[in-house]
């Protein structure tokens, strides 16, 4: 095991995370224009609430499902 190789792969981990980051924030920003153009609301509570269980789901062990609903909770 090289430590260097290691913190290289999350270099590009941390990259790919950027990147989708900012294309999620960008699609929510389309989100909310096309709401508001066509008079909704911004906000859904039940929306966000079943996206929290979603990606919740899609995490391994109990650690990661709260440390994903977490980080989900900060992007939304």
């Amino acid at each position: 095991m090289d430590l260097g190789i290691l913190r290289d792969e999350i270099d590009e981990i941390d990259g790919k995370i950027v990147d989708l980051y900012e294309k999620r924030m960008d699609i929510c920003k389309q989100v909310a224009e096309y709401k508001i153009e066509t008079g909704k609301a911004v906000y859904d509570g039940e929306r966000e609430k079943q996206k929290l269980a979603a990606v919740r789901e899609m995490a391994a062990g109990d650690q990661n499902k709260e440390a994903v609903e977490e980080l989900f909770t900060q992007l939304m």
